[in-house]
């Protein structure tokens, strides 16, 4: 018979990959390693970084997509990476918003309402009551932010317009922060300190609040929330972190939306025809992408670490194979001499090579598995591993045993069959 079919070249390939194995078992292991290593590194980012977005596009889900923010910059054009450009210390250039700002966007037919928003998350505030106290993420919104930001209220109740417009000192907590203050006993009615070096101010808790499930809610354990105007006259509340969150009547059209509210802000700002906008307007889709360009920073590193593991295989690939072909030389003029093509032994060492790092990728596999498993038990983040990570992790794996093992088995195709039946 005059060369082998394709399936016994596959068969015998895996064979004598396994042998090699066998017969090289530090130098087998070592071309395993590093491609397990390119391969864990894929499967890992990829779910933390798919978990992320999906944790992401839950948190902006409740919002809508014709909901917008206004600030007093443009935050989506700063890069994620490399030195700022002209214009983007806008933050400190363009003057702050005015809070009462936000009731002159709620008159606009078509705009349901408009509130301001001040997030104090990681400034520092902590909550005390009786003794006990606790760390928390503050944050300042209007009566409506439960309508727009979803979640539920599980005791007592939301602020009413009524008291935001008063300033009324109440507050409403969430869960970790009744239980952190009050333990056992029903927080609602009783009052609670905010406090952040010299500031104090004493609210009432009415309520108990459960945001959405996300990732980005397990980040902070502790929240409170109170009124925008009560938090602007108890705590010294930086203009500059001041934004507004405006949502339209369902009939509205996005574009429609934006631009009556950015003509009536320009109206507040005092801007002239032709003057530049010093304000900004930022859509959910506008959000996602900004969103975007920072997991695209993640991909490209990720790609870039998994590349040295797959490098590292690739090297091992082409050293345990090189011996191969020198151990088996009169096998290789045997086969020859006998008819053997010289496409099938190529093959048959491609193969070899392709099982070895196959091996590699599927130990991979498992391992990430293993610690997408620990990521999704011991932090807040819902790792999932996308399909296309797998698919991309196995073709890598069979790529780099072809691609490094083709010198290899080229070497070995290539041999004179005289000369290697003489080869001692």
């Amino acid at each position: 018979m005059r060369g082998m079919g394709f399936i016994a070249t596959v068969t015998e390939g895996i064979a004598v990959a396994f042998d090699s194995l066998g017969g090289n078992k530090v130098r087998s292991g070592l071309t395993i390693l590093g491609v397990t290593i390119g391969v864990v590194v894929v499967m890992v980012m990829a779910a933390v970084i798919t978990g992320i977005n999906r944790s992401f596009s839950e948190l902006m889900a409740p919002e809508g997509i014709t909901t917008f923010w206004v600030a007093h910059f443009d935050f989506s054009s700063m890069q994620i990476t490399g030195p700022l450009e002209e214009g983007e210390d806008d933050f400190f250039k363009n003057p702050p918003l005015e809070p009462e700002w936000a009731k002159e966007l709620g008159r606009i037919p078509g705009i349901r309402s408009a509130a301001p928003i001040v997030d104090l998350a990681g400034s520092g505030y902590e909550a005390s009551s009786e003794g006990d106290r606790v760390e928390i993420g503050l944050y300042g919104v209007g009566a409506d932010y439960i309508e727009i930001s979803g979640g539920d209220i599980i005791a007592g109740r939301w602020f009413t317009q009524s008291e935001a417009d008063r300033r009324a000192a109440v507050t409403v907590i969430d869960s970790a922060t009744a239980v952190g203050l009050f333990g056992t006993r029903d927080p609602i009615g009783r009052d609670i300190r905010i406090s952040r070096g010299s500031e104090n101010a004493r609210v009432r808790v009415v309520g108990i609040y459960r945001v959405p499930a996300n990732f980005f809610a397990g980040l902070v354990s502790h929240y409170v929330w109170m009124p925008f105007a009560t938090a602007d006259k108890l705590l010294r509340v930086w203009d500059r972190q001041i934004s507004f969150v405006v949502q339209p009547e369902p009939e509205m059209e996005l574009q429609a939306a934006l631009d009556v509210t950015r003509a009536r802000m320009r109206r507040l700002r005092g801007l002239d025809i032709g003057e530049e906008d010093d304000f900004a307007m930022m859509t959910s889709e506008q959000m996602m992408d900004l969103w975007g360009q920072l997991t695209n920073v993640l991909f490209a590193a990720m790609v870039g670490l998994s590349s040295i593991g797959l490098m590292v295989g690739g090297v091992g690939v082409i050293g345990i194979m090189m011996i191969s072909v020198t151990e088996r030389t009169r096998e290789i003029g045997l086969r020859k001499a006998m008819g053997g093509r010289r496409r099938d032994i190529m093959w048959q060492f491609l193969v070899e090579a392709a099982t070895l790092t196959l091996l590699g990728g599927t130990t991979g596999m498992l391992v990430g598995g293993g610690l997408v498993w620990v990521v999704n038990q011991v932090t807040p983040l819902t790792a999932v591993v996308p399909l296309w990570s797998i698919v991309a992790a196995l073709a890598a794996s069979i790529l780099t045993g072809i691609g490094f093992g083709l010198y290899p088995a080229s070497r070995a195709a290539g041999l004179d069959p005289i000369d290697a039946l003489r080869y001692e």
